[in-house]
């Protein structure tokens, strides 16, 4: 026979053994008389243990093990019954019917916390604190040693109006406090809990000189006044654990922005860093906090300023100002970007960081240009000057490449000489010792190039040797998604539609939203019509556009207007003769058309884009800041799902002078 058994994992496997079975049970029941676990496999293997019972005990004692063994078992049974039906009284909020058995159950249990807590939410909810005071009284009879039901019954005075008696049970928990840590946190929470915070405020910091070390609750302390809303003596305590412990610094910033009321919090430690600042102390892991919360705020010129005098006062070679440079660049705060570009190219061509400087520099004017409507030909002469001085001064060769395909780029797109871009691309592809990807990247305009010099075929032999070779990368998505513009461009829908349809999980949210919109447009402007000319013939609008061609992309649209008047491509059809005139400088002619699709068009396919265009042209154009804002408001309202909402929200937020975005 098997020893006697109290192991639930060792019981399992020798169940499974019939000739000890009926010993192991048994055994198990002797040595945890409530466990129902057990219970089930007496229900489990009773038909296969009915034959030796019978024997083992005869017919009349079996009966009555029988008799026990279901006796048992309703006996287990009941309060797991019990507690289901009160925790489903509760969560219907029928506190009466779950007092009641909560009651039962913690009387029957020798006052288990578990159906305490339940019991004293219950009670809670009824505002019956008469009642709740006995069971917080008996519990704390039962664990004397606990500190937290005694703040319970200082809660429950509380409520029963009895601040002297609250008062005075508080402070007997706080005045028994000993030097134990983990004890001093569990107190300091349990006061939180009620919202007591001056007691958990004066718990920690009790507990703090109890343990001989202020710094070990300083956090928990910081946390506690950030509760209370004392974010002075919160922001003091933070900056203290990061003078104390700068290892905690991203431990510390993860606590400022998700904390309650972080914004708060975050401007009363700007005010108190810069006040450091400002009398002249200097600790590396503060003033990289002030940036950091520069950073946060969008403030990209204070942050730089930051950034340019710890570069000073350090002498260091410009990296930190050059991350921040970066930051700003990505954030579209262009002005500042340059300014630091600029403070690094200053430090002279010795510096380790001259090369890289530069030509970020060039390429951050370019992205400026980019995303403004009111650049001049003077700004891209003088970009490009500027591009030939530094190519010119680095050498034609591969540390110049990226440059000179960014070059490319502005000779092609904004100074419409294609030979020139078409030179320098070819230029860069001959070269040895450029980057795999700077080439490929040159292949794609270069693509655009030949596309736009009217060679398609080497246009679609560039998309595809970078599609190739880059295969699994956004790169390559991107060049895939070129080929399917180029199918859209020669009138292929069927072709460009199923290339489209790969793209719509593309990795980069760019790309596939371009394509989710294309195949759009193609699918409801070809899905139900088998007549494709009006179709073609905007498709071929849009290629005469790309190729700088405006004349014959407004004959085309005009043409489908005549020749098909009230076609369902109106709308796509004023948004792109707007388009034209934007391209154009002609805002005055480009209003009216947007105007009219956002009154008569604006629940379809081009309305949000509209909608954002119109904004534009008003915020940097016209000089109508109320009305770009009101149109900003708008994409974020009624085109929630549109790629434009967050560059929308980050405009508005920008117009309505909000600090940070």
């Amino acid at each position: 026979m098997p020893p006697q058994i109290n192991d639930r994992g060792f019981a399992q496997a020798e169940l499974q053994n019939p000739a000890y079975r009926h010993a192991v049970l048994f055994s198990l029941l002797k040595h945890n008389p409530s466990g129902r676990f057990y219970v089930k496999y007496l229900y489990k293997y009773f038909y296969q243990l009915n034959d030796v019972l019978i024997c083992t005990f005869g017919v009349m004692k079996f009966r009555i093990l029988l008799l026990f063994i279901l006796s048992f078992t309703i006996a287990v049974a009941q309060p797991g019954r019990d507690e289901a039906l009160a925790n489903s009284y509760y969560q219907n909020g029928e506190f009466e019917k779950a007092v009641e058995l909560y009651m039962g159950l913690w009387e029957k249990s020798n006052n288990s916390p578990v159906y305490y807590t339940q019991l004293f939410k219950s009670y809670e909810n009824l505002k019956q604190f008469e009642p709740l005071e006995k069971v917080v009284k008996k519990q704390i009879k039962k664990y004397e040693d606990n500190p937290v039901y005694q703040i319970d019954l200082g809660y429950v005075y509380t409520n029963m109006k009895d601040a002297a008696k609250a008062k005075e049970q508080y402070e007997k928990v706080l005045k028994a406090l000993t030097p134990n840590e983990p004890r001093i946190r569990t107190i300091a929470t349990a006061f939180q809990a009620y919202g007591e915070h001056d007691y958990a405020i004066a718990t920690l910091i009790k507990g703090g000189k109890l343990m001989k070390n202020e710094q070990l609750l300083g956090f928990d302390l910081a946390n506690a006044y950030t509760l209370k809303g004392d974010m002075g003596n919160a922001s003091k305590l933070l900056l203290q654990r990061l003078e104390y412990r700068p290892e905690e610094a991203q431990q510390i910033k993860n606590y400022v922005q998700n904390a309650r009321d972080g914004g708060k919090l975050m401007a009363e430690i700007e005010t108190q860093l810069y006040t450091k600042a400002q009398r002249g102390e200097d600790n590396e892991s503060l003033n990289d906090f002030l940036i950091w919360i520069y950073i946060q705020n969008k403030d990209f010129e204070g942050a730089m300023i930051q950034s340019k005098a710890i570069d000073k006062r350090k002498q260091e070679n410009g990296f930190r100002v050059l991350t921040i440079a970066r930051m700003a660049a990505t954030e579209e705060f262009y002005t500042e970007a340059i300014g630091g570009y600029e403070y690094i190219i200053a430090k002279g061509k010795n510096s380790p960081l001259y090369i890289l400087a530069r030509t970020e520099l060039l390429n951050c004017r370019k992205q400026k240009i980019a995303k403004s409507l009111n650049y001049s030909i003077a700004d891209l002469e003088g970009l490009k000057a500027d591009y030939l001085s530094f190519i010119n001064e680095s050498g034609r060769g591969p540390q110049a490449a990226n440059s000179m395909k960014e070059l490319a780029d502005l000779e092609g797109f904004y100074l419409l000489n294609i030979d020139a871009a078409i030179a320098l691309c070819e230029e860069v592809l001959k070269m040895n010792g450029v980057p795999q990807q700077v080439k490929n990247q040159t292949k794609l305009s270069l693509g655009d190039f030949y596309l736009i010099d009217g060679d398609v075929w080497e246009s679609n032999l560039m998309y595809s040797q970078v599609d190739k070779e880059e295969k699994d990368s956004p790169l390559g998505e991107e060049a895939r998604y070129r080929n399917a513009k180029l199918s859209y461009y020669k009138g292929d829908f069927e072709w460009a539609a199923t290339q489209l349809e790969v793209l719509k999980a593309s990795t980069t949210e760019l790309i596939a939203n371009d394509a989710i919109n294309l195949a759009v447009f193609i699918i409801d402007n070809t899905g139900m019509d088998t007549f494709l000319v009006p179709v073609e013939m905007y498709a071929r609008a849009e290629l005469f556009m790309f190729q700088n061609k405006d004349a014959d992309a407004f004959k085309a649209l005009d043409s489908i207007k005549r020749l098909y008047p009230g076609h369902a491509l109106f709308d796509d059809i004023e948004y792109t003769e707007a388009r034209l005139y934007v391209k154009q400088k002609q805002f005055d002619k480009a209003v009216p058309l947007l105007e009219d699709i956002l009154l008569n068009f604006k629940s379809d396919l081009k309305g949000d884009d509209a909608t954002f265009l119109l904004a534009e042209i008003n915020e940097q154009q016209l000089g109508n800041k109320e009305k770009a804002k009101e149109l900003y408001q708008r994409i974020i309202t009624d085109y929630n799902s549109s790629l434009l909402v967050l560059e929308a929200r980050k405009r508005f937020r920008v117009l309505r002078g909000d600090k940070s975005n």
